[in-house]
């Protein structure tokens, strides 16, 4: 199964979500995305990974 980043556009497979969301690119996509202080900080992959334990 695969999974889409939508902060740098590129599919993932599910075993690379960890590593991915902490990847240089990754982190440098996140900081240009302006947020308005409404919604969470928190990535998507990262909830999802969460949910399975």
């Amino acid at each position: 199964m695969s999974v889409h980043c939508n902060i740098c556009s590129i599919e993932i497979g599910e075993t690379d979500v960890e590593s991915h969301i902490a990847t240089q690119k990754h982190l440098e996509n996140k900081s240009k995305i302006s947020t308005n202080s409404k919604g969470s900080d928190k990535s998507v992959a990262s909830m999802w990974l969460k949910s399975f334990t």
